[in-house]
């Protein structure tokens, strides 16, 4: 608009004119999920241009509104639905062919009489057996026919002429446009926002073993089996009482507020029957093989007397010493998989990405349609249809009682994919594998879409935030199997 203001007038409207209020322009605050939005830490420096993006993510939408797109006389006539009806309201025209008689089918050979219109009463017309040009009257003359009119007289006669009787609506006559042929009218958008999948809400109540010696720890991630890939990073969870986790005090001079979280929030995007929430128990490193530390687990007992009570405060007593040296690494003692098939709508899911061997060896056709798959499924998982809650289930206990004990050389998440693969077809992986006796008490239900005390993946915390709450949500951040196609609009 500034540009065409201070153009001359001719090539500015050459280029074109429109109502300078014809763009409503608004800027209006991003909405942030969290108190503080995502930035940089203090203190690091930045590229001129780097920080330039990161600004990006703080800044004020820039909304432009159309006011007159789309209001046209022919839109509106669409809208109202009238389009069938519209030549009952034209005015019937008459032609001259139409006033002949045309029940006279003889012709003759001498003069007939001459038909007249109506509207000019005062001209004649000549039909082809007219020959008589005698008794016709003649054309009325043109005026002004050698008068000089200039260009611009002539263009405004010209525009008059083309306005005079003209009908507002005549484009309305042109039949509706097949819907395979026309062109597709995008509304408007949302806004971009952080995209969020299918999210369900794990609750770690309590994990007890038959003998209490030593500090332990859970650690939870989403895996799917399908495509063989971890969906999810770690949620790291305490649950030991005050007595066992002071051994480790001397390796804890702080505890952060996001350390005592014991519920998780997981996001997941392509749901199926193939993902698996895997709880892995870990200890205190010690020296031995993984199956030595794990045998007192299954044969002592905390109610047992005599020698075993005496054996299980030596054990105690090793851990700790264990725990004041190794107190900052662990090792992996037991896990335990449960399957997430009943906590999400699959009637609903499509999976019909090829589960062959990945996009390298398929043809470009496999790829193309592989990947507009991927797009439609991410763009339904964001659309309003299934929007929160997507998840069809009530708030669910589960009170696990036995755990796989870990191999010692079966450490790889490979080899976890074929125990999953082998627990998903069968029970028989039990009668293989040796277990654990314990109790591990949680509850998994759908996430409240505004589940108040909440940290973000990078601990920011998420409104509202109330301060006295003890124990605060963490989410977990997920690793999409395949594109989520939405624009990225916080810093990570």
């Amino acid at each position: 608009m500034t540009r065409l203001n201070n153009l001359d007038s001719e090539l500015a409207q050459e280029l074109g004119d429109f109502p300078e209020d014809d763009l409503d322009i608004v800027f209006t605050p991003k909405e942030c999920r969290t108190l503080q939005p995502s930035m940089p830490e203090d203190g690091v420096e930045l590229d001129s241009h780097v920080r330039d993006c990161v600004q990006s993510y703080i800044r004020e939408w820039l909304i432009v509104n159309r006011k007159n797109q789309g209001n046209s006389d022919t839109c509106s006539l669409k809208n109202k639905g009238s389009r069938k009806d519209f030549h009952k309201t034209l005015q019937k025209q008459t032609f001259e062919s139409e006033t002949l008689d045309s029940g006279d089918a003889n012709f003759q050979a001498g003069p007939r009489p001459v038909h007249t219109l109506p509207e000019e009463a005062s001209r004649t017309t000549l039909t082809s057996c007219d020959f008589d040009l005698r008794s016709l009257q003649p054309d009325p003359r043109l005026e002004n026919l050698l008068r000089h009119v200039s260009a611009e007289e002539f263009e405004r006669q010209n525009e008059e002429a083309r306005r005079t009787n003209r009908h507002a609506e005549l484009l309305a006559l042109y039949p509706s446009v097949d819907e395979e042929d026309a062109v597709e009218i995008r509304p408007v958008p949302d806004r971009p926002k952080e995209h969020l999948g299918n999210r369900i809400l794990v609750k770690l109540q309590t994990l007890k073993f038959d003998i209490e010696i030593e500090p332990l720890f859970a650690c939870i991630a989403l895996y799917d089996i399908k495509e063989r890939k971890k969906i999810s990073e770690n949620f790291h969870c305490d649950l030991n009482p005050d007595s066992l986790r002071g051994f480790l005090r001397s390796h804890t001079p702080s505890i952060d507020l996001s350390t005592q979280a014991r519920s998780a929030v997981f996001s997941v995007t392509y749901p199926s029957s193939d993902i698996y929430l895997v709880i892995k128990i870990e200890k205190v490193l010690q020296q031995g093989e993984i199956g030595d530390c794990a045998e007192p687990y299954m044969v002592l007992k905390e109610s047992e007397a005599g020698k075993a009570k005496e054996k299980i405060e030596k054990l105690k007593a090793q851990a700790e010493s264990f725990c004041q040296r190794l107190g900052k690494y662990r090792m992996p003692f037991a896990w335990i998989p449960i399957s997430l098939t009943n906590f999400f709508n699959l009637s609903t899911l499509e999976r019909e990405i090829p589960e062959a061997e990945g996009l390298n060896g398929r043809s470009t056709s496999d790829k193309r349609a592989t990947l507009l798959q991927a797009r439609r499924l991410s763009e339904r998982s964001l659309s309003s249809e299934d929007s929160y809650p997507v998840s069809n289930f009530k708030t669910i206990s589960l009170t696990l009682s036995t755990f796989f004990k870990q191999e010692g050389d079966r450490l790889s998440d490979e080899d976890l994919f074929k125990f999953l693969a082998d627990f998903k077809r069968s029970s028989s992986l039990q009668r293989r594998i040796k277990t654990l006796p314990g109790t591990l008490k949680l509850e998994i239900s759908p996430a409240p879409e505004n589940l108040g005390y909440c940290l973000t993946a990078e601990l920011l915390p998420v409104k509202p935030f109330p301060e006295n709450r003890n124990r605060p949500h963490k989410e977990i951040l997920e690793f999409p199997i395949r594109e989520v196609y939405v624009p990225h609009t916080i810093y990570r």
